[in-house]
């Protein structure tokens, strides 16, 4: 890793402020919505989906006996849609983003989902908000009065 590039732990961060200004939810132990998941690993991070936690123990459930069950499709098809929608946005500010492929297999032993793992941070943070200390952001009046016009208020 070069020594510009930052650890997991701020990847890390920089992926969460990312993907909070997206508005996209993490999801917190304790908390049975779903929503992304994130996971340092020395250099590198993996981002990762869930769905709402009884559905997915639910769909989990009947796919045991049932891997076909749309219950089971829709959970697999959601998590899947969405971890290449984190990829992209991910990518699209800068990110290093590396997708692994999922190993489908009759074992489960060896089956593997696909992975999104995130190798560096962008050089530059367009999406980053600069504040300077003591100060809070200001929008200009223009702004304001773009998005005032654009949620009816």
């Amino acid at each position: 890793m070069p020594p510009s590039q930052p650890g997991a732990g701020e990847l890390a961060r920089d992926i969460r402020h990312l993907l909070a200004l997206a508005g996209l939810p993490e999801c917190v132990p304790g908390n049975p919505a779903g929503g992304y998941h994130i996971s340092a690993y020395s250099d590198r991070v993996k981002v990762s989906w869930s769905t709402e936690s009884g559905f997915y123990d639910q769909a989990g459930t009947i796919g045991l006996s049932h891997p076909q069950h749309p219950m089971t499709r829709l959970d697999r098809t959601v998590i899947s849609v969405m971890e290449r929608a984190l990829a992209d946005v991910l990518y699209a500010a800068g990110f290093t983003v590396l997708l692994r492929p999922g190993i489908p297999n009759a074992d489960p032993e060896k089956e593997r989902d696909p992975e999104v793992i995130v190798a560096a941070g962008p050089d530059f943070k367009a999406w980053a908000v600069l504040r300077r200390p003591g100060k809070s952001a200001r929008r200009s009046r223009t702004a304001t009065m773009c998005i005032s016009q654009q949620s009816g208020r």
